[in-house]
């Protein structure tokens, strides 16, 4: 994993647990965020979108970007923040 990488990863964990209101640890970036913190609830994920856009840059659609896949995890957020990235650079760069 690239420093920036982890740089995206930890802020990401950092977006959700001021969220939840709990520090999250990095061991458990791959477990479903539902089944670790029950607070992680529909409210929390819309939230966590919310802050995800703002402190990444992304442009999150609710219907195609499948929250309940995409926001499963810190893992699965960062997924989705790399893809988003990936896209936006294709389309920024000349063909």
């Amino acid at each position: 994993m690239t420093d920036s990488e982890q740089v995206l990863r930890t802020s990401i964990r950092e977006i959700v647990g001021e969220i939840l209101r709990v520090p999250l640890d990095p061991t458990q970036d791959d477990a479903a965020l539902a089944d670790l913190y029950e607070q992680y609830d529909s409210l929390a994920v819309i939230d966590s979108v919310a802050g995800v856009e703002l402190r990444t840059g992304v442009s999150i659609d609710l219907v195609e970007d499948d929250l309940r896949v995409s926001f499963a995890s810190i893992t699965s957020i960062l997924e989705l923040v790399r893809r988003k990235h990936a896209a936006a650079s294709v389309l920024e760069s000349d063909f």
